[in-house]
């Protein structure tokens, strides 16, 4: 068939037409941020392409380009794929090319193939190509440059474990200008292991938290070079040579963070103390001495770095760096400026997706475009899905002056000050003199070097200092030097009048396992003021000397530390609450650690007629209110109808009454009518499930009906909700925005303490705060730091919404039909462990089972709202914005 030339004119222009029509639906430029494929650029200088998608791609995870401006992505294919997933049995390395320069990729090979669980990768200044795999660093050989390797080099690996989980293991990887790679390793899941360099050098931890590892580019000379990371996804170099690293945090301590690693450097957790980050010798923001605090607050799951000089961007972009935000589906550029010889900083979004946006990696090329992988589906398995995309700028006059990867840092006064504390470990006087330093840097720089032995007699001449601080410095760098009597030197410290300094030394006695000075550490308590903090300290401390604890952890009983059994002694507590010596605000706390209270009923009952302190007795309360009771009822039920006890009292045993089997409980009725809110309130909410019971359902019509004594808001919707009468419209659970509103004003955290241990939320059952509760869920007790308001709404009202992975929950389908629901699965070719809240950890044979995966919701149940009044919602809010 021939066309005639209107016919040409129409296709050529039908052909010009379509481009422009779908860029006019891909990108709303004229009427606000530009928007490709559900994903909005915010900065509207910068415009986004998507360069490849599924199938041609799946679950890319790492990114790097070569000196050809060739792109190389990491496909995975191992990362927990499903039983039925179906894909090559190994990870492949992708390239592809732009041979014209018209923007498009047009050709594309596989580079190399044959990896297990691959993590990252990075090209190194020499040009070859490192893969992290999550038990090895692998070095590719590509000689005759044709985008195919030759051959691999296996640099480092693990020993030990022999089995890790990806996400907690090698991670991350970076070149410096003078010969160091250096590999983020994740907390290993507290396992003992052993990483091998290819010179036969090692290093090792067990229950330590990741490290910052450094070894020469061959794989030699392995070292560790900065621990106390939770699981360092990303780290790459500012333009001033500073390390940076970008850290997911544990489950109850937040926020993620981005940190200044330097040598030596403890940014504070350990893997030994469990997962939720809550423990007297964990930090996450330097708030423990020795450990540095984070340069800047991070979203949830930064996943990727990328120096903002290596891409061709606005001018304001200078000096920053992007990173990709894995969990809140964005990027965010994090403008930094300097804090003393650090830094410091805040985020802002530039790239908002959806839920099925996920970023991951980064990688620039010559021309300054900035690619990078998105994951697309908030799942951890591979799953089939997956994209590539291209971030670039559109027409700037003014972009940022461009720096190619390793090119030498920049000169900066600040960087240079540090480099030379830290290598100048011989000048005693500046070192001590710097012990009084505000700025963390300066202070590390001087522990660091006067922990070198040449300086142990001086030091041991300086424990008696007046200063506090240099105090506390001298203890850290003695603690730091292996000194040969770090024993009796640790035992003078735990007499300092310094509470700081006294827990400081019990910390360095467990840490190190110093066992002689067990029969020592109630002098931390004894020498001075009492705190909670010192209190705590000093039972974890007690407990890591127990002659059974120690035995188990110097011969790895266990291979994951955390399973050992860190256990006080028979009736350690008893013994501090039934000891009058003791202050009572010693014994009050005490009493959240009591073993058995059931068993201390009678020790309990007779503390509560006897004692005065109201802190002591409100501990004794909440204690007895887990001990089901016929005389700890009726004892709870004295104190809520005793006048001369304190309201908050009252209404705290009301609060307990619910979990007791009280046969009185019609003496509550006339407590409905009392002027206090919070005693009729909490009266109330007793009351509520006999709410059937016709004398309470008068008294609560006449209580609501009686518009002078139901003036109490919280007290009228109480009433309402255990009458079922309407209480009026109230958002959906998804509408944040109408509760949020709906729950302005202030609430009483105190009231939001009984709700959350209230029978009515059940919140206590899955979640701990400050000692007690559940552990099925996150630890709450710093929730208030990690959340913001709309973040706990949202927890609360859509739980299922967005899980932390790793509180994601799954589920095992046995042979015989039965149905398990937990966390924290671990499949082994035989069994299958799974923790649940009925039970703990159980084990099957995996045989036995049918079917297992992961839950489609949150093992968190919805409807929590329907059972709350919004009075109560919002003293909840309270209570855990108070954490």
């Amino acid at each position: 068939m021939q066309l005639k030339k209107p016919d040409l004119f129409l296709i050529a222009l039908f052909i010009v037409w379509i481009p422009v029509f779908f860029s006019c639906e891909n990108s709303a430029v004229k009427n606000g941020p530009m928007v490709v494929d559900g994903v909005t650029i915010l900065d509207e200088r910068l415009e986004l392409t998507l360069m490849k998608q599924d199938p041609d791609i799946v679950t890319p995870i790492g990114i790097a380009v070569d000196a050809q401006d060739r792109v190389y992505v990491l496909e995975s294919h191992t990362h927990l794929p499903p039983t039925d997933y179906v894909g090559p049995e190994n990870d492949l390395i992708k390239v592809y090319e732009d041979s014209n320069g018209d923007g498009t990729w047009d050709k594309e090979s596989v580079f190399a193939e044959g990896l297990f669980e691959g993590l990252n990768i990075a090209f190194s200044p020499k040009g070859h190509l490192y893969a992290v795999t999550s038990k090895e660093v692998w070095k590719f050989y590509d000689e005759d440059r044709d985008g195919i390797s030759e051959r691999r080099e296996k640099l480092l690996a693990f020993t030990k474990p022999k089995q890790v989980y990806a996400h907690a293991a090698l991670l991350s990887i970076a070149f410096d200008t003078e010969g160091w790679m250096y590999i983020g390793r994740g907390n290993t899941g507290a396992a003992h292991w052993i990483l091998e360099g290819s010179d036969g050098s090692q290093v090792e931890g067990y229950g330590d938290g990741g490290n910052i590892l450094r070894a020469k580019t061959d794989g030699t000379e392995l070292e560790v070079f900065s621990t106390g990371y939770w699981n360092p996804f990303d780290l790459k170099f500012d333009n001033y040579g500073r390390l940076l690293v970008a850290d997911n945090d544990p489950d109850s301590r937040g926020p993620n963070r981005l940190v200044h690693a330097v040598k030596g450097s403890d940014f504070g957790y350990q893997s030994l103390f469990g997962g939720s980050g809550i423990h007297p010798y964990l930090a996450w923001n330097g708030e423990l001495p020795g450990t540095l605090p984070y340069a800047v607050p991070l979203g949830e799951s930064p996943s990727g770095l990328l120096n903002a000089n290596l891409g061709r961007l606005p001018q304001d972009y200078d000096d920053q760096m992007l990173c990709t935000i894995w969990e809140e589906s964005s990027i965010v550029r994090i403008a930094m400026e300097e804090k003393g010889l650090s830094l410091t900083g805040s985020t802002e979004v530039i790239v908002q997706g959806g839920k099925d946006f996920r970023p991951v990696a980064f990688a620039a090329d010559s021309k300054g475009s900035i690619f990078f992988t998105d994951w697309v589906e908030r799942v951890y398995p591979n799953h089939g899905r997956g994209k590539i995309w291209k971030l670039s700028a559109r027409e700037i006059t003014d972009p940022v002056t461009r720096r190619s990867v390793y090119q030498a840092p920049k000169e900066n006064s600040k960087v240079e000050e540090l480099r030379q504390l830290m290598a100048d470990t011989g000048n005693f006087d500046l070192h001590f003199e710097n012990l009084n330093a505000e700025d963390p840097y300066v202070r590390h720089a001087a522990v660091m070097a006067l922990s070198s032995s040449e300086h142990r007699e001086k030091l041991e001449q300086a424990m008696q200092e007046a200063s506090a601080d240099v105090r506390l410095g001298v203890l850290l760098a003695l603690r730091h030097s292996d000194h040969p009597r770090e024993a009796a030197l640790a035992r003078q410290f735990l007499a300092d009048a310094d509470p700081e300094i006294r827990r400081m030394a019990l910390i360095w006695i467990g840490s190190h396992g110093l066992a002689s000075q067990r029969e020592n550490l109630e002098q931390a308590l004894m020498a001075g003021d009492f705190t909670p903090q010192l209190f705590e300290t000093y039972l974890e401390t007690v407990k890591l000397l127990e002659p059974q604890y120690q035995q188990a952890y110097q011969n790895k009983e266990e291979e994951i530390s955390k399973r050992i059994p860190l256990k006080l002694p028979d009736e350690f507590i008893a013994g501090i609450v039934s000891d009058p010596s003791h202050p009572s605000q010693m014994r009050a706390y005490a009493l959240r650690y009591l073993e058995d209270p059931a068993g201390h009923k009678e020790l309990l009952l007779e503390f509560l007629s006897q004692e005065a302190a109201e802190d002591l007795q409100l501990e004794i309360i909440q204690t007895l209110a887990n001990v089901p009771d016929p005389r700890v009822a009726d004892a709870l039920l004295q104190v809520s109808l005793s006048t001369n006890k304190p309201v908050n009292l009252r209404a705290e045993a009301l609060s307990a009454l619910s979990r007791q089997p009280l046969e009185d409980w019609r003496e509550i009725i006339p407590l409905l009518e009392v002027s206090d809110e919070n005693l009729a309130i909490a009266a109330a909410g007793y009351l509520r499930a006999k709410s059937g019971d016709e004398a309470v359902q008068k008294a609560m019509e006449r209580v609501l009906n009686d518009g002078s004594s139901c003036d109490s808001e919280g007290l009228r919707q109480q009433l309402m909700l255990a009458l079922s009468q309407d209480r009026g419209k109230r958002p959906d659970p998804q509408e944040l925005e109408e509760w949020t509103s709906l729950l302005e004003g202030a609430g009483d955290p105190d009231r939001g303490r009984r709700v959350f241990y209230s029978s009515a939320s059940l919140c206590a059952t899955c979640h701990v705060v400050g000692g007690r509760g559940g552990d099925l869920g996150p630890d709450l007790s710093n929730v208030g730091k990690s959340k913001d308001r709309k973040g706990l709404i949202s927890s609360i009202l859509v739980p299922s919404e967005e899980i932390s992975p790793e509180w994601q929950g799954w589920f095992l389908e046995m042979n015989d039909g039965t149905r398990y629901e937990g966390r924290q699965i671990d499949v082994g070719e035989k069994q299958i462990k799974l923790y649940t809240q009925a039970e703990g950890f159980i084990q099957v044979q995996k045989a036995q089972v049918a079917n297992y995966g992961m839950s489609d919701s949150s093992l968190m149940p919805r409807g929590l709202e329907q059972r709350l009044t919004n009075q109560e919602l919002t003293d909840l809010l309270a209570f855990l914005q108070a954490q």
